[in-house]
């Protein structure tokens, strides 16, 4: 989606050819239909062989020519002709239209009732008048805020589908996954998909078939759905091998891989463990990768008799809906392996971003402080349910209090901590202080882990309650660790909002900084993709463009004044204010 609207007289052509109502659902949605639906609906006049393709085109334009193929007309059902050519009829059409967009969009995004719009004209008014507002209302959608962080986004996206490390040495065919978990399950159910052999290998039975049962009930409901054929169902299940220890033959079927992804768990003890054994099994020129989220890839790959070989891939739960995948390189990492591994990721669909080997890499990174200042309000008095809610209002897809719930407060602990040290080595320091953090370690002494255990921030025993309430042993622990002197009570939700965006953006441009990041368009496409930072904002450094790195320096200068040194501006956002330079420019990298 880049913020526009159907140009040329999209909107006024499409409903024609396949009926308003759903010409408008395919106007908002932007999904795109097969070529056999397109056909039944009326969008396209014959579908062909691509092989085919020229001839047809050409005997179809002859025809048309010489009158053999006269246009098509659409039949108008009853229910279209009372949607389309009745005044009531378009009055529930559009009332409805607005009333399911508004929802799903909260208001956040101008083209949708944009479209609307010129749809509704088009019907009520003819053809000329819905085009001439069409031509009116995409010029004013191209200059506005959101499309341009929408066209930022859909740029970086796009660059980052063009490998840095340029061409792999040699293309990966078999991989190796070891731990059939949410995470190794996600990652072969995307690899098969994309025509890639999987070795999927758990320690027993009972673990490798969960993992098989996830795949075969993901790729079963695409099945049932029809967006696989039954021929492309089985053949991508024939492309997982299921592999225990006690498999006689796993370590002669390992020994053909070219990449070993391991997902096991998160302890530097079993990583080491990982490698060793795997060299000793693996081919001189396969990539061991780790989907660590938190471990540094240099002390993974301390182990190695050949570190040039490993690489950190690092997936975003759950694999198969998460388009973000971030690719770590330690100093030993030979180009080869770092190009091979991108070349993986983008081959599996996802969008893939080189980051520097430190610990949290971007997202976490970014993520640590977001969730410090979270718990710094909540230890001022600020309510959970407002935070979440202004956090909502901004465009985020979840509250940061709910994120933590739904990560799991002993892994949101884990980030957190995993991010405090000494600067020197590349943790945050400072940039990590502003709450207790042994809050955290109350909650997970007590059990709280969040909604798995069913209570956590929240109380999650009434599975029907749409909003959550506060747990009452999560109010004694907030009471127990309040600030002694801070208030935040009556805060309001921009400022509690501002505090919060502003530590991740600090972060952000540290990161692009200290060469974390490659480019501020690799930074947006990361924050959108890995946690949703909201789309219409563009990201954490066209969000700061948008405001003006002035004004942020300023905001920043407050907030340190008022609450201390984590929030002092980046030595790049100093530039860039003194400078009046922009983080992103305009034009596609």
């Amino acid at each position: 989606m880049l913020g526009l609207l159907p140009g040329a007289g999209g909107t006024q052509r499409l409903p024609k050819l396949v009926g308003a109502q759903t010409a408008i659902q395919m106007m908002l949605t932007g999904k795109q239909v097969k070529s056999d639906k397109a056909k039944k609906m009326g969008l396209v006049d014959s579908v062909v062989d691509p092989n085919a393709l020229e001839r047809s085109a050409i005997a179809t334009a002859i025809d048309a020519a010489n009158g053999k193929i006269k246009p098509r007309k659409r039949n108008l059902g009853w229910m279209d002709w009372f949607l389309e050519k009745t005044p009531m009829g378009r009055k529930v059409l559009f009332d409805q239209a607005t009333k399911a967009m508004k929802k799903q969009t909260k208001g956040k995004y101008p083209a949708p009732p944009a479209i609307l719009e010129c749809a509704k004209a088009g019907l009520e008014s003819g053809h000329a008048v819905g085009s001439k507002l069409e031509r009116e209302l995409f010029g004013k959608l191209a200059a506005t805020p959101e499309s341009a962080a929408l066209r930022g986004i859909f740029f970086g996206a796009t660059a980052a589908k063009k490998n840095p490390f340029g061409e792999p040495k040699q293309k990966v065919e078999t991989i190796g996954i070891l731990g059939a978990g949410l995470m190794g399950a996600g990652i072969a159910e995307v690899s098969i998909a994309k025509g890639l052999r999987v070795l999927l290998k758990d320690k027993d039975q009972m673990g490798l078939s969960r993992g098989e049962g996830m795949i075969a009930k993901s790729i079963g409901g695409k099945l049932k759905k029809k967006r696989l054929t039954t021929y492309q169902h089985d053949s991508q299940l024939s492309r997982c091998v299921g592999l225990t220890d006690e498999t006689p033959s796993w370590k002669k079927h390992f020994s053909q891989a070219d990449m070993v992804i391991e997902a096991v768990f998160e302890e530097m003890s079993v990583k080491h463990k990982v490698v060793r054994e795997m060299e000793a099994i693996v081919p001189q020129h396969c990539i061991i990768a780790s989907n660590t989220s938190t471990l540094p890839i240099g002390e993974i790959a301390s182990v190695a008799q050949r570190p040039e070989n490993i690489v950190g891939m690092h997936y975003f739960s759950p694999v198969p809906k998460m388009p973000l995948l971030e690719v770590i390189t330690h100093d030993k990492t030979a180009p080869h392996v770092a190009a091979a591994a991108v070349d993986v990721g983008i081959q599996q669909g996802k969008t893939v971003i080189a980051v520097k080997d430190v610990p949290g890499f971007y997202v976490n990174r970014c993520l640590g402080p977001f969730l410090v200042e979270a718990m710094a309000l909540q230890q001022q008095g600020a309510d959970p349910l407002k935070i979440n809610k202004a956090l909502l209002d901004f465009g985020m897809p979840v509250g940061g209090v709910t994120l933590c719930d739904e990560v799991g407060i002993d892994v949101s602990r884990h980030v957190v901590n995993n991010l405090v040290g000494d600067p020197a080595k590349g943790y945050l320091g400072v940039r990590m202080e502003g709450a207790d953090l042994r809050m955290l370690d109350k909650f997970v002494e007590n059990g709280l882990l969040g909604r798995k255990t069913g209570k956590g921030f929240f109380d999650y025993s009434d599975p029907k309650a749409k909003e959550k309430p506060i747990h009452k042993e999560a109010l004694a622990i907030l009471k127990e660790f309040r600030h002694p002197s801070k208030d935040s009570s009556s805060l309001s939700s921009e400022a509690m909002v501002e505090r919060m965006m502003l530590r991740f953006i600090v972060e952000a441009i540290h990161c692009l900084q200290s060469g974390v990041i490659r480019t501020s368009r690799d930074g947006d496409v990361a924050a959108v993709m890995g946690i949703g930072f909201p789309p219409f904002r563009g990201g954490p450094f066209m969000y700061t463009d948008r405001l003006g790195a002035d004004v942020v320096v300023q905001k920043l200068r407050a907030l340190e004044e008022e609450h201390g040194p984590h929030f002092e501006p980046p030595e790049l956002l100093l530039k860039h204010a003194k400078d009046g330079t922009k983080f992103v420019s305009n034009t596609p990298e």
